[in-house]
């Protein structure tokens, strides 16, 4: 343990009342001993987030963030850390005991320079449940090996993660004006690994993280995500790896087949698509209907908003691109 260095966890918040408790009782339970501090970097809360992290006790302290995204909140937090190793943390999100000893020692006997584990999601609702279902299989999410993977291996992206800082200032930081929100680890990973840094997976590494619980929720972050990456293309000309052209592609194809079946006026050769999709996805929720708790009905409805909101959300950021209209940098569409 002598050996372990010491470390900041950054933890962004904006109106975290109903997790912030919990998430910080886990960070504050974590059994290595080199934790210097937990900085919360709130966004301007309304409601009981910052008087929750002010009464959580000496280790935590609370830093401005008044450009309110999570991408200003981690370069807020970097630059304020008094550690030059980060662990970044999610207030939707309860961590194991050894959550951070077990980052620490991944990355240093790994030799990556950002290390991450597994997401594991928890509904708490029966929609919820449904979701957690779909996001830990690679049929629901494609393959982000992060959400489902068993073996320690090196990948495009993970969640959250341990590293140094000064490897985040190499590359220029967040990106808080270019990229819409949310879209801000998975591009900062792509910047980091063209300029030769190793992203690390270890299944070791263990948290729990709390999805969206209601459609409409659900639909929202997944057509954000689509947006995501068509802002992430129109910085770097390219897309960081290739699955978010699967749910695209499975939108336009339908779009294009039913356009044309419908203008020859042929309505049931048009709906094919939707019919065929309908299909697959129902042989999938029934699979998935194996978990505890999770019903057939609402497996399907949560793979089908998590496809057709991915894709249509892609095409949506292309359209902004070609009208020469720029991402929103922050929730509700405020820059």
């Amino acid at each position: 343990m002598s050996d372990l260095p010491a470390v900041s966890v950054v933890l962004p918040t904006l109106n975290e009342q109903g997790y912030l408790r919990d998430c910080l009782d886990s960070l504050l339970a974590q059994d290595y001993p080199s934790i210097r501090e937990i900085v919360v970097v709130d966004g301007g809360s309304t409601d009981q987030t910052r008087e929750i992290a002010a009464d959580a006790g000496s280790l935590v302290r609370v830093v401005d963030n008044p450009r309110v995204t999570a991408a200003a909140a981690m370069n807020v937090g970097v630059q304020a850390a008094a550690c030059d190793l980060v662990v970044r943390a999610d207030a939707h999100t309860l961590y194991a005991t050894d959550y951070v000893r077990r980052s620490v020692e991944a990355l240093q006997a790994s030799g990556a320079d950002w290390v991450g584990g597994r997401m594991n999601p928890v509904g708490t609702t029966s929609f919820g449940r449904a979701v957690a279902a779909v996001t830990s299989s690679p049929v629901g999410v494609g393959p982000g090996r992060f959400h489902y993977a068993t073996q320690a291996q090196d990948v495009e992206t993970v969640y959250l993660g341990v590293f140094d800082r000064r490897i985040v200032a190499e590359v220029g930081g967040y990106d808080e004006t270019e990229l819409q929100w949310a879209a801000e680890d998975q591009e900062l990973n792509y910047r980091l690994r063209r300029h030769g840094r190793r992203i690390r997976f270890d299944p070791q590494i263990r948290s729990w993280y709390f999805p969206r619980q209601q459609p409409r929720r659900l639909w929202d972050q997944y057509f954000n995500y689509g947006v995501c990456k068509a802002s992430t293309l129109k910085k770097h000309r390219t897309l960081p790896y290739w699955r978010p052209l699967v749910p695209a592609a499975m939108v336009a194809g339908s779009a294009g087949w039913m356009a044309l079946h419908l203008l020859r006026r042929r309505p049931l050769t048009a709906a094919l698509p939707v019919v065929g999709y309908a299909g697959a996805a129902g042989i999938v929720a029934v699979r998935l209907a194996g978990d505890p708790g999770v019903a057939p009905h609402r497996a399907f409805a949560a793979l089908g908003i998590c496809h057709w909101a991915y894709g249509l959300g892609f095409w949506s950021g292309v359209l902004r691109i070609l009208r020469g209209r720029p991402f929103d940098s922050r929730p509700g569409g405020h820059r």
